[in-house]
């Protein structure tokens, strides 16, 4: 990376309500603040809102990667565990490399 460029950070919401205007994403926002306050790096955000389903967050996850070139990406939202949330299996099946036991590691730690 020179000097002077900016990296990209994409942040999706995934959230069928949030998508569909029924209330406003603030966990989008609070990702991006929370970046905002601890990322000394220079970067922009790059954020999808989408909902809940493995096409729609696997269509985000590679739009961000390769057409977007996000360095790191991050998810929030989703029903929690359940069986509507697909999240897990659509970030799964854009993954060419997974690294078992930092997902848990990232949960514990926030």
């Amino acid at each position: 990376m020179a000097n002077n460029e900016v990296i990209a950070i994409g942040i999706v919401t995934v959230s069928d309500r949030a998508s569909s205007g029924v209330y406003q994403d603030t966990s989008g926002p609070a990702v991006e603040q929370l970046l905002q306050d601890v990322v000394t790096t220079p970067w922009r955000a790059v954020s999808r809102l989408v909902p809940d389903g493995i096409e729609s967050v696997r269509d985000a996850l590679i739009q961000l990667a390769d057409r977007e070139s996000c360095a790191l990406i991050f998810t929030t939202g989703g029903t929690g565990p359940a069986p509507r949330d697909l999240t897990p299996e659509a970030t799964a099946a854009t993954c060419t490399r997974l690294m078992p036991g930092f997902g848990e590691m990232m949960r514990t730690e926030s």
